[in-house]
């Protein structure tokens, strides 16, 4: 069973996704998590609610109609240069990971990605919204094995 983080405030996610099913499916695993979800079906509607509202995480997928992933981050790193943007891609060669980060992208969650890859994102880039404990003894986080090769139907989720 996943732990679900303890947060001081529910992270406010902007999840941005063409694929009905794998917003569905990463919402789910959102909510498990306590955070507050936002959509946007393409990079066109993430920049402009990007420009209304403030999130504290955006997962970006990069194939998209109308603006792709890696545009719409462009544009909204002119106005917003810090929220985390995160990648999420069956792309992630070295290659593809250098054009994400020069586009202003923060972190990269490969497809499929697990709940525990998704958790351990949303750990790594939230931090600051934890409640404070004290001491924060966590235990060693174990390392993720690498995804296995992923069918042609490119998954957004890896069963659990």
């Amino acid at each position: 069973s996943t732990l679900v983080p303890g947060w001081a405030v529910p992270p406010r996610v902007l999840l941005v996704d063409d694929d009905e099913v794998c917003r569905r499916l990463s919402s789910k695993f959102l909510q498990v998590f306590g955070c507050s979800i936002d959509y946007a079906v393409d990079g066109m509607s993430a920049v402009n609610k990007m420009n209304l509202e403030k999130y504290d995480l955006v997962l970006m997928d990069i194939v998209m109609p109308n603006l792709d992933g890696m545009s719409a981050t462009s544009l909204i790193r002119q106005f917003d240069p810090r929220t985390p943007i995160i990648s999420m891609t069956s792309n992630s060669g070295p290659s593809e990971l250098v054009n994400y980060m020069s586009s202003g992208m923060t972190d990269i969650l490969p497809k499929p990605f697990t709940k525990e890859g998704l958790l351990n994102m949303l750990e790594k880039h939230l931090l600051h919204l934890k409640a404070a404990r004290g001491t924060g003894q966590e235990g060693p986080k174990g390392v993720s094995p690498a995804p296995a090769a992923t069918p042609a139907s490119r998954p957004c989720v890896l069963p659990a």
